[in-house]
């Protein structure tokens, strides 16, 4: 084995060594990954009215637990620019669901603590043009258990809400999903298969991919199902989290309703 095999042997097996190292001693993240969570939680974001007329900016980060098993409880925040945006921090961080921490491979128990950002400028910006679209909801109770239920567990099962009463759900996916370019060279077709929680004002969250397909497919999976409303589960006459399980196929050679094209 010359100089330079040696040298790159030795490399790899540095990083090698150094992933599984990595790979047995983590902190909790979050199961739909840093990038998108912090994507959902920017678009979940309900800026308090009175914070906002008054132009408040700031970052509440909010302190938790995080059992073995990727619960997370005992949410507080040590220093608040406005209580309002302070509880607004907490809802949104209490709809994260986490991967424990690990050491030696094995679950543990930690502390843990995400940060919200408000900014008045930025938020005003990104619905100045397009008002932010609410379910209506107001005439229900919420259930505070923060529980995520099953399909099974429940009275009446979530569905997709429009505000054109005659749009489906197929009708959605046909009209808004975009072919992604690698997709389209690559001639990939098939199903992604993604889950998530929908929340109790019935936006989406914790996207996770169960069946990638490759190609820019999953991340347009996501993104279509990020933009979704729905109305939420519930559990005799009150709104609850619920786990759900969506499938969207990329077809390769059908039109695409977005662009008019085939592909």
């Amino acid at each position: 084995m010359n100089e330079l095999t040696m040298k790159y042997f030795f490399t790899g097996l540095v990083l090698m060594l150094g992933f599984n190292i990595y790979a047995q001693n983590m902190s909790a993240e979050p199961v739909a990954g840093k990038n998108t969570t912090r994507k959902v939680i920017q678009n979940h974001l309900v800026y308090p009215e009175s914070a906002l007329a008054a132009k408040k900016n700031g970052k509440v980060t909010v302190y938790f637990d995080v059992d073995k098993d990727g619960i997370a409880s005992n949410y507080t925040v040590r220093e608040c620019f406005d209580e309002e945006c302070c509880a607004e921090a907490i809802r949104l961080v209490k709809q994260i669901l986490w991967i424990p921490a690990k050491k030696d491979g094995i679950p543990i128990p930690s502390k843990h603590e995400y940060t919200v950002e408000f900014s008045a400028k930025a938020y005003n910006k990104m619905y100045s043009k397009s008002p932010k679209i609410k379910v209506p909801l107001d005439d229900y109770k919420v259930k505070n258990d923060n529980k995520v239920y099953e399909l099974e567990e429940l009275t009446m099962a979530p569905r997709p809400y429009f505000s054109n009463p005659n749009a489906t759900l197929n009708g959605y996916f046909r009209s808004e999903l975009r072919y992604p370019e690698q997709a389209k060279e690559l001639e990939i077709s098939g199903t992604v298969i993604l889950s998530f929680t929908i929340e109790t004002d019935g936006t989406v969250a914790n996207i996770t991919v169960d069946k990638s397909v490759g190609g820019g497919c999953d991340n347009e999976a996501v993104r279509l199902v990020q933009e979704l409303l729905w109305i939420p589960g519930m559990i005799d006459d009150s709104l609850v989290r619920t786990k759900y399980q969506q499938e969207i196929t990329f077809q390769f050679g059908e039109r695409n309703y977005h662009d008019g094209n085939t592909y």
